[in-house]
C-alpha cells in the first residue's frame, strides 16, 4: 500500500516508501520484491498484516484506498481476507506462487495480480501513486475551501430585493431545523428572530443601503435566535445580479436561551467611546511652533477633564487625537456629555495667544448585546474612528455618531489617523485595546496582586515589550510586586537588581534607558506612579534594543495612564491596609491571637488562606516555630463553614506518648490504670467544627497508623471501647520539620502524610515579611504601652533601622517578647536601640546570610548542572529527530514542559510550592500544567526517552538555580530546533510558537555572542 500524507513517505534518498503487508515477516518472497523494485522511484516496507486494523484507525483511511497484500495463493487470499476483515477493503493480492496464475477477481475491489510479469509491478506501483495523489489533492482543496468559509461564514442565505428568503444552504437549515423548508419566501428578518430591536433595526437600514451603495457592506455582530439557541454572528452581504444579495454569515459565540438572558442581565451597560481631533492642528503647530502645540494638547485633554464625569477616562491616543472612554453610557448620553465637551472646547482660549479652535468628534456605542470579548475594543474604536472621519469629511468643527451605513465600502475606508486600513490590526488598535483592557481592570478588581498581575501581562502583551515589571515603594527600597515576560531567555533578575540599584524616586517624570546597564541588548522606560504628590510606584517595560523606537511612542502612552492606575493603586493598598486591620484581627478571640500584615508574601498567603477555608479540605501549615501557625489554623476555622463550631487544639510535641491516644480518641471508664471516667476525646470534642493538631510530625508511629484511619474515614475507636464513631470534623495540622525528609527516615508514615497533603500552607519566616516586622512592633508597642501604662509614641530611627536589620530568628514570638522588654525598660517618649536587647544569632544562621556574587552563583551552577544540563540538550536533540520523522509532527517544547512540570511537583510537592520555587505566579503554574496535561503524545519511541528525561530533570533540580534551570534549558531547545534543516513552519510547530514569535526567537539567538 503507497502511503502518502499518511500513505506515500518520502525517504532520504528521494525515493516513495511503500507499505506492503504480510503475514509473515521474514521469508524469500519478500526479499524477491525488494530486488524487484531496485532502480525505481519506489522501496518496499514490509508491514505485519495484523497491525492494518490499527494502521486504518490510525491514518484514518478510507475504503477506497488500495492495500498491497502478499498471499500464498488463491486460497489463502480467501483465507486471509475473511481472518483480517479485508472484505470492504480494495486489495491488490501478491501471489509468492505466480506460476500459471491468470489474472482473476476474488471479490469485488480484490484483484490477483502477476506481478512477476515484466514491468507489471512498476505500472502497478505507478497507478498507485496517481491514485493517491488525486485523492490528496482533493482533500487539499477541500481544506482550502474549509478555511475559506471558516473565515467568512458557513452560513449564507439569498435575499430578494424585497428581503424576502430565495435559498439557504445546508449549514443554516439544519439549524433552522423544520422552520428552514417553510422560510423560503419569508422576509429574512422574520424566519432569522433577532432578540434585539436596536441589532433589528441596524440591520434594516443596511439592506436598504445595499440598493444605493451596491457594494460589499461588513455586518456587525448581532444576536439570532434558533429555537433554544442563541448564536452572535457577524459577517457580509453583497449584491447579486437581479437586484438580489447574499448574506453570509459566521458563528462568534452562542448561549442557550436562559443563559443569554442571564448573560443580558448581567451586563446591561452600554459603553461608549468618544474621539476628539482639534482639526488642522499640523497647520498649528507649523505657525506657532510644536513646544506651544505640546501645551495646547495638555490644555485640551485637562479641559476634557473638567466636563468628563468620575468613572469616565480621558487619554492622548495618537498625535493630535484624544480618546475619552464613557463606560455605562448609552448614544443619547454619550451625545448629550460630548455637545456638553465641543461646547466647551469651542469656547475656550488656548495658550497665552489666547487661540480658538475647531474640533471632530467622532462618538460610537456597544449596546450590551454587542459586546463579545476580547473583540469589543476593536470593534468600539473601528466605530468611533469612522464616525472621526466623517465629521473630517464635512469640514471639521462637528459631532458625528457612528452609523451602519459608515461600513458600506470598508475596502477602501482609509483611516487617515494611522495611514493604514482601518480594519487592520495597526499599532492604534493594539494600543487601544491596551487602554480599554486597563480601564476594565481598574473598576474590576480589589486584589493588589491580581491587579498588579494583569497590570503586567496586559502591558508586556498589549506593548508588544519583552518585561513589564511593577515595583512599589517599601521604605527607601523599591520591591517587585509582579512582573511578565514574553521571553524565555530574559534575564528577570537583571532587571530586578538594576531597578533596585538605579532607579531613585525623587524624580515624577518618566524616564527612558538606551540600553539597561548590565543588560546592552535591551532598552527601557521607567514610569513613576504618583498620586496625592507621593510617588507610590514605578512601571518598568523593556523591549530589545532594535525596537528602540516603540520606547518612545509607547512610554507617551503610558504616561497618560499612569495618573489612573496610580489612583487605583493607592484605593487598593488603602483598602486592604484597612482590611487587615479591621478582620483580620479577631479581638473577639479568648486566645487573643492577632494577625498583622502588609507585606506581599503574607498577602498571597492568606489569598490561599480565604480560598481553602470554606472546603472540607485538608489543610497542612509548614513553618518555622513561632511564625503563628495557629494564628493561621484559627483564620481557617473561622472563614469556614462552620465557624460557631468549636475549635480544638491539640500541641502532639507537649503529651506524654503513652497518654496520646486517650487524648486524641477518648477512652472507657477502666480502660486503663487511672481511668476513673469515661471521658470523649479532641476529636469527638471536635465534631462538627476544626482539629488543630500542631507539631503533628511529632506523633508516635503507632499513633500515625490510628490516626490515618480517621483521616480516611473519620472513624475512630476509643480506647477500651469496640464501638465506632463517626464524626465531621475539618483536620488543620502544622509542622516545623520537613515531612518528605521524616518520611524517607521511616519516622513518619508515607501513606498519612499523601493522606494530609491535600493542601499546604507555607508559612514564611518573619525575616521573609518585608516590612511587618515594623507594622507588628509598632503594634506591640500600643498594645504593651497601655498595658504597663506608659507614654511612648514610637520607636527612635535608630531603634527602627535595628529592627529592620535584625533577622528575628525567633519570628513572632521573639518579636513580641522584645516589645514587652522595650517597653518595661524604656522610661522616655520614644524606644531607643538600648532598648531592644535581640539575642545574637546563631553561627548557622550567619552562614546561611552570606551572599555570595553573581558570578560565584552561576559558577556553581554551571560546575554542579553542566553534566546534567550537556545530557539534556543530547536527549532533546534526539527528541526534535523522532519528531520530524514523524508523519503528524508534535510539539516538543508541550513534551519537554509537560515533563518539567511534573517532575517539579513530585520535588516539591504541590503546585503552590512549584510556583514558589520557580518564581512565578501560581495561577499561571496551574493553567499550564492543566493545558499540558490535556495533551497525549502516544509515540512508542518517546516511552524510554521520558524515564531519561525524568532521570536527568531530577538530577538538575538538585541544584539551586531552579528559577532559571527552564529558560535554560528552553534556550538550549531553541539553538537546537533553530538548527535543525526543516521549514519555518516546521520550526514552530516544534517549539509551540506562532511565526511571529519564531522570528522574535531567531533575532534573539542571533544576538547571543
Amino acid at each position: 500500500m503507497i502511503n502518502q500524507t499518511h500513505v506515500i513517505l518520502p525517504v532520504a534518498d528521494d525515493l516513495e516508501s511503500i507499505l506492503f503487508y504480510v503475514e509473515e515477516l521474514k521469508s524469500p518472497f519478500t526479499s524477491e520484491l525488494k530486488r524487484l523494485v531496485t532502480n525505481t522511484e519506489f522501496k518496499i516496507e514490509i508491514v505485519a498484516l495484523s497491525t492494518i486494523n490499527k494502521d486504518v484507525a490510525t491514518l484514518e483511511l478510507n475504503s477506497q484506498q488500495p492495500l498491497l497484500v502478499a498471499c500464498h495463493n488463491l486460497d489463502d487470499a480467501i483465507l486471509l481476507t475473511a481472518k483480517y476483515a479485508l472484505l470492504e477493503r480494495q486489495v491488490y493480492w501478491l501471489p509468492a506462487d505466480t506460476t500459471g496464475l491468470q489474472v482473476s477477481q476474488l471479490n469485488p475491489g480484490h484483484q490477483i495480480v502477476d506481478w512477476r510479469a515484466c514491468g507489471v509491478l512498476t505500472v502497478l506501483l505507478q497507478l498507485l501513486k496517481q491514485q493517491n495523489k488525486i485523492t490528496q489533492d482533493k482533500k487539499y482543496v477541500e481544506h482550502k475551501l474549509t478555511l475559506l468559509s471558516n473565515c467568512l461564514g458557513d452560513l449564507s442565505l439569498t435575499l430578494s430585493a424585497q428581503g424576502n428568503i430565495i435559498d439557504i444552504n445546508l449549514e443554516l437549515m439544519s439549524l433552522m431545523r423544520s422552520k428552514g423548508p417553510g422560510a423560503i419566501g419569508q422576509n429574512w428578518l422574520d424566519s432569522l428572530h433577532i432578540p434585539s430591536r436596536t441589532a433589528k433595526n441596524r440591520m434594516q437600514h443596511i439592506l436598504a443601503d445595499l440598493s444605493h451603495t451596491h457594494s460589499m457592506t461588513r455586518l456587525p455582530p448581532f444576536p439570532i435566535q434558533l429555537h433554544n439557541t442563541v448564536m452572535m454572528v457577524d459577517g457580509f452581504v453583497g449584491p447579486l445580479p437581479n437586484n438580489e444579495s447574499i448574506v453570509i454569515l459566521r458563528q462568534v459565540a452562542s448561549w442557550q436561551s436562559h443563559e443569554w438572558i442571564e448573560q443580558q442581565n448581567k451586563r446591561r451597560t452600554p459603553v461608549s467611546l468618544l474621539l476628539v481631533n482639534p482639526d488642522d492642528f499640523a497647520e498649528f503647530n507649523r505657525v506657532y511652533g510644536r513646544d506651544l502645540g505640546d501645551q495646547v494638547l495638555s490644555e485640551i485633554i485637562q479641559s476634557m477633564n473638567e466636563v468628563l464625569r468620575d468613572d469616565d477616562f480621558a487619554s492622548r491616543f495618537s498625535g493630535a487625537v484624544f480618546a475619552a472612554h464613557l463606560p455605562e453610557t448609552n448614544e443619547q448620553q454619550g451625545q448629550i456629555l460630548a455637545a456638553r465637551m465641543l461646547q466647551v472646547l469651542r469656547s475656550k482660549s488656548f495658550s497665552s495667544k489666547n487661540v480658538k479652535l475647531t474640533f471632530s468628534f467622532g462618538l460610537a456605542t456597544l449596546e450590551a448585546e454587542e459586546q463579545l470579548g476580547e473583540q469589543s475594543p476593536l470593534e468600539l474604536f473601528r466605530r468611533a474612528n469612522a464616525a472621526l472621519q466623517a465629521a473630517r469629511s464635512v469640514g471639521g468643527g462637528k459631532l458625528v455618531s457612528w452609523q451602519p451605513q459608515f461600513d458600506a465600502n470598508i475596502l477602501a475606508n482609509l483611516d487617515r489617523m494611522s495611514g493604514k486600513f482601518s480594519e487592520a490590526p495597526n499599532d492604534d488598535f493594539r494600543l487601544m485595546n491596551l487602554q480599554w483592557e486597563i480601564i476594565r481592570l481598574i473598576g474590576s478588581t480589589h486584589s493588589l496582586d491580581s491587579f498588579s498581575t494583569q497590570v503586567c501581562q496586559l502591558l508586556s502583551s498589549g506593548l508588544q515589550s519583552e518585561f513589564a515589571g511593577l515595583y512599589m515603594k517599601q521604605g527607601n527600597d523599591l520591591s517587585n510586586l509582579s512582573c511578565s515576560t514574553t521571553s524565555a531567555t530574559f534575564d528577570v533578575q537583571k532587571i530586578h537588581h538594576w531597578v533596585q540599584s538605579s532607579i531613585k524616586l525623587g524624580s515624577p517624570k518618566r524616564d527612558i534607558i538606551q540600553p539597561i546597564a548590565g543588560l546592552t541588548s535591551t532598552a527601557g522606560v521607567v514610569i513613576p506612579l504618583v498620586t496625592r504628590e507621593q510617588c507610590l510606584a514605578v512601571l518598568v517595560v523593556c523591549w530589545p534594543l532594535e525596537a528602540k523606537h516603540e520606547v518612545q511612542k509607547c512610554s507617551e502612552q503610558l504616561e497618560q495612564i499612569s495618573p489612573n492606575l496610580a489612583a487605583a493603586l493607592d484605593r487598593i493598598i488603602l483598602l486592604e491596609q484597612e482590611q487587615n486591620r479591621r478582620s483580620v484581627t479577631d479581638t473577639n478571640n479568648s486566645s487573643g491571637h492577632e494577625l498583622l500584615f502588609e507585606s506581599a508574601v503574607m498577602r498571597t498567603l492568606m489569598h490561599q488562606v480565604q480560598l481553602v477555608a470554606p472546603t472540607d479540605a485538608s489543610v497542612l501549615i509548614i513553618g518555622e516555630s513561632g511564625t503563628g501557625k495557629e494564628v493561621i489554623a484559627e483564620q481557617i476555622h473561622n472563614q469556614s463553614l462552620h465557624p460557631d463550631k468549636p475549635f480544638i487544639t491539640v500541641d502532639c510535641s507537649t503529651i506524654v506518648e503513652h497518654l496520646i491516644e486517650s487524648e486524641l480518641f477518648g477512652h472507657r471508664k477502666g480502660a486503663f490504670t487511672g481511668a476513673t471516667n469515661t471521658q470523649p476525646g479532641k476529636i469527638a470534642q471536635a465534631d462538627g467544627g476544626t482539629l488543630f493538631l500542631d507539631e503533628v510530625g511529632e506523633l508516635p508511629l503507632d499513633i500515625q497508623s490510628k490516626l490515618l484511619r480517621f483521616v480516611q474515614e473519620k472513624t475512630f475507636v476509643a480506647v477500651g471501647d469496640q464501638r465506632v464513631r463517626k464524626v465531621d470534623v475539618r483536620l488543620v495540622l502544622a509542622t516545623n520539620r520537613n515531612l518528605p525528609d521524616e518520611v524517607a527516615a521511616g519516622r513518619f508514615r508515607a501513606d498519612l502524610y499523601y493522606r494530609i497533603n491535600v493542601f499546604t500552607v507555607n508559612l514564611p519566616a518573619l525575616k521573609q515579611r518585608g516590612e511587618d516586622p515594623v507594622l507588628l512592633s509598632r503594634h506591640f508597642l500600643r498594645k504593651f504601652n497601655r498595658q504597663y501604662k506608659k507614654d511612648i509614641s514610637d520607636f527612635s530611627e535608630a531603634a527602627l533601622e535595628k529592627l529592620r536589620t535584625y533577622s528575628w530568628p525567633g519570628n513572632v514570638r521573639e518579636l513580641k517578647n522584645c516589645m514587652m522588654r522595650a517597653v518595661i525598660l524604656c522610661s522616655g517618649h520614644y524606644v531607643g536601640p538600648e532598648h531592644l536587647v535581640l539575642q545574637q544569632e546563631t553561627e548557622e544562621s550567619e552562614t546561611t546570610n552570606i551572599t555570595l556574587p553573581a558570578d560565584a552563583g552561576l559558577a556553581v551552577m554551571a560546575n554542579s548542572q553542566e553534566d546534567d544540563l550537556t545530557q539534556i540538550s543530547a536527549l532533546m536533540s534526539n527528541l526534535v529527530d523522532v519528531a520530524v520523522q514523524q508523519t503528524e509532527m508534535f510539539s516538543v517544547s508541550n513534551w519537554l514542559e509537560k515533563h518539567w512540570l511534573s517532575r517539579c511537583v513530585v520535588k516539591w510537592g504541590s503546585l503552590y510550592q512549584v510556583a514558589l520555587h520557580l518564581n512565578q505566579s501560581e495561577s499561571t503554574i496551574r493553567r499550564r500544567y492543566a493545558k499540558l496535561n490535556e495533551l497525549v503524545f502516544e509515540h512508542p519511541e518517546l516511552q524510554e526517552m521520558a524515564v531519561n528525561c525524568h532521570r536527568l530533570l531530577d538530577n538538575a533540580l538538585q541544584g539551586n538555580t531552579h528559577s532559571t534551570l527552564w529558560q535554560t534549558i528552553e534556550a538550549s531547545l531553541h539553538s537546537i530546533v533553530l538548527q535543525r534543516d526543516v521549514s519555518q513552519q516546521q520550526k514552530a510547530k516544534l517549539l509551540n510558537v506562532t511565526q511571529p514569535t519564531l522570528r522574535k526567537i531567531i533575532q534573539q539567538t542571533q544576538m547571543i555572542p
